[in-house]
């Protein structure tokens, strides 16, 4: 079980390289990444994009770099010498047609024909993809393992959440019984206390009573509760990918059964518990919404 909250920094300089990567992630139904690269990386991003989606199923992310190519100085000039020459060549020969000396060639010479100018930037793709590649999964381990801290703590809350949710079914398993019976009481009651005007047949009063335990049964949906209590134990207790749809989905099928279950109760305890259950459902709820 993984958080989608997390967050990893990777710094690394050897004689080559100066490399700063930092990487963090927060909820997201989907899987969407920003990345932030210098560049002389920007060719690299497609792959760095496949790598993160090679780690990570679900949530916002954010990827940058920062990274320093010792051997290659990108500020470094060029001087163009043949170019140089013959533009020397081209104002020797218009100073001596014209007669007229200029100020300063070598100046002129920069500034009009670009004999000097920036080095060309080296992308290369292979040239930095082994160094990156090589730090990229150094990262991303370490994001992961983040992730799994996260979501080891979320687990055992889960599990304890799990327990009184099994604790307040089995306390609504013990008082199902008493439903019919009271309402056997008070229906009793009630025709006792009008039996003198009223001719009541006991057939009636028994076919009254089983309609009533066939409105108030709840049994279906304590063995759908149970159920899905067994498949939210084994979700809790193995790691696969995109594990919090499918635990968010069994959330759902359990508020549902709680509110059937609250809506043909027709007892105050039971009412009372099955409130007390979508409550500490709700937390649960809450925090599903962090597992990727």
């Amino acid at each position: 079980m993984r958080s989608m909250t997390g967050y990893s920094k990777l710094n690394y300089e050897d004689e080559n390289y100066v490399i700063s990567m930092e990487i963090k992630s927060v909820n997201n139904k989907n899987l969407t990444t920003k990345v932030k690269l210098p560049y002389n990386l920007n060719l690299l991003e497609n792959y760095i994009r496949a790598e993160i989606a090679s780690f990570i199923s679900r949530g916002s992310i954010d990827f940058r770099i920062e990274f320093e190519d010792k051997n290659e100085n990108l500020k470094s000039l060029k001087y163009d010498e043949d170019l140089a020459k013959s533009c020397m060549q081209i104002l020797n020969k218009m100073e001596e047609d014209f007669n007229e000396k200029f100020s300063n060639k070598l100046d002129f010479l920069v500034r009009n024909f670009g004999v000097i100018s920036q080095k060309d930037l080296d992308t290369d793709e292979e040239k930095y993809k082994e160094i990156i590649s090589l730090k990229l999964r150094e990262l991303l381990q370490d994001f992961v393992k983040t992730k799994v801290e996260e979501g080891n703590r979320l687990r055992s809350f889960f599990k304890e959440q799990l327990n009184i949710l099994k604790l307040k079914v089995e306390e609504v398993k013990k008082l199902k019984p008493q439903v019919v019976e009271n309402y056997r009481e008070r229906l009793l009651a009630n025709v006792n206390s009008v039996k003198a005007d009223i001719d009541f047949k006991e057939e009636d009063i028994l076919k009254e009573i089983l309609l009533f335990s066939d409105r108030v049964d709840i049994t279906e949906e304590v063995s759908r509760l149970e159920s899905h209590f067994k498949q939210l134990e084994y979700e809790f207790n193995v790691d696969k990918d995109s594990q919090g749809k499918k635990i968010e989905f069994i959330f759902q099928e359990i508020f549902r059964e709680f509110n059937t279950m609250g809506v043909k109760s027709n007892m105050y305890e039971i009412s009372k518990l099955v409130v007390e259950g979508k409550n500490e459902l709700e937390k649960m709820r809450e925090q599903i919404m962090n597992i990727e």
